[in-house]
């Protein structure tokens, strides 16, 4: 023999769900909201495109008062056109700022960038990166 509730009891356990899975999206979308716009942005971003279209390079840098991260990213578009992005190892060792002013002078056949940069203190100064070398997976 079984009881069946009554009709008010199995509206109030709906409305409970309800409620329960709104808060739950609610709470994750928060805290989602709250990591993103804890991150720091860089300090400086430099996107340099190459004269096809096809290869770019992301130089970007976050300095605090212990020194400065740098990241470069090299992005090459395949044949099916999706993006193929990797990380270049770190190309200068300076603790301060120097990407104020960026630009870049692509190889012919587009495998490396020569990048004069000019820092708001300081000299002035060249490196080149070759695409071959950027072979560290996106996020590293």
């Amino acid at each position: 023999m079984t009881q069946e509730q009554p009709e008010a009891e199995k509206r109030r356990a709906l409305i409970t769900i309800r409620i329960f899975i709104i808060a739950g999206v609610a709470l994750v979308a928060s805290a989602a909201a709250a990591l993103w716009f804890a991150m720091p942005a860089p300090d400086t971003r430099h996107v340099l495109a190459a004269p096809s279209g096809n290869r770019s390079v992301e130089l970007s840098e976050r300095c605090t008062p212990m020194g400065c991260q740098r990241v470069t990213i090299a992005d090459i578009i395949q044949p099916d056109g999706s993006h193929r992005r990797s990380g270049c190892l770190p190309q200068r060792a300076e603790t301060t700022p120097l990407f104020a002013t960026v630009t870049g002078r692509w190889s012919a056949g587009e495998d490396s960038v020569s990048v004069d940069f000019t820092p708001d203190e300081g000299a002035s100064g060249t490196m080149t990166i070759v695409l071959a070398d950027c072979i560290l997976p996106e996020g590293q």
